[in-house]
Parts: C-alpha cells; structure tokens; sequence
C-alpha cells in the first residue's frame, strides 16, 4: 500500500490510473504544492511543484540523504517552494524538470511499489 499526501492531507488512492486523475486534479487546484508518496517503513517521492518548475526527491528509507532529480544544469538562480506546513524554500532551478516527467516518476513509485523511476537523471544528494 502506497500512502499518498497532498500539501499535508492524506489521499486516499488505490490504483496508478486514479493517481493519474489525482494529478491532474492537484496541478488544476495549486501551482505549488508538496506531495509525498510513501511506503510505510520503505521509501519515498517527494515532489516540489512552483508554477511550471518541479523536482524530485527519493528516499530509499526514512533518514536517507536520497537522491533528487537532475534538470538542465545551465539553469540558474532558484525557485521557491510552499511546504505543506507553510515554509517557503528555495531550490536549484537545475533540480528541476518537465511536470509530466514527475507525473510519470510517480506513477512509476506507485504501480511499482516504491521503485525509484529510470526515466529521469538522478543525483545522489
């Protein structure tokens, strides 16, 4: 069972086809979000979304360093990102990479019950 939260409230979604439905939904309703999905005791996605930037986290465990997404590296400057509890941060531009990419890095998470997605660039933070 993959645990779903969006901005801090947890979702209830049972399959990879109403994930996709979920995201769609949740880039109608905000242009910055937080959302995490979590294998309880397992790994996790964290995906940082402000307007059309978003980037990834991947924890193999609770406590890991993880790794984050690798975007175009001759970006510069940051974005910010509102956290479900309020914060804003600021995160390399660099880190960032297209939304459907994201979308799919989660949809991977979820059908596969938490396995990082190959599709994308990773470093190891």
């Amino acid at each position: 069972m993959i645990e779903v939260s969006f901005n801090g409230r947890p979702q209830a979604i049972a399959t990879a086809q109403a994930l996709r439905a979920a995201l769609a939904r949740f880039d109608a309703d905000a242009t910055r979000y937080e959302l995490w999905l979590s294998v309880p005791d397992g790994p996790s996605l964290c995906m940082l979304r402000s307007e059309a930037d978003a980037w990834l986290m991947y924890l193999r465990h609770p406590g890991d360093h993880g790794f984050s997404s690798e975007g175009d590296a001759s970006r510069e400057g940051v974005a910010p990102y509102t956290l479900s509890n309020g914060q804003v941060d600021e995160y390399p531009l660099a880190w960032c990479i297209a939304l459907p990419q994201c979308h799919e890095a989660a949809v991977h998470f979820f059908a596969s019950a938490g396995q990082r997605f190959e599709g994308i660039a990773w470093r190891e933070d």
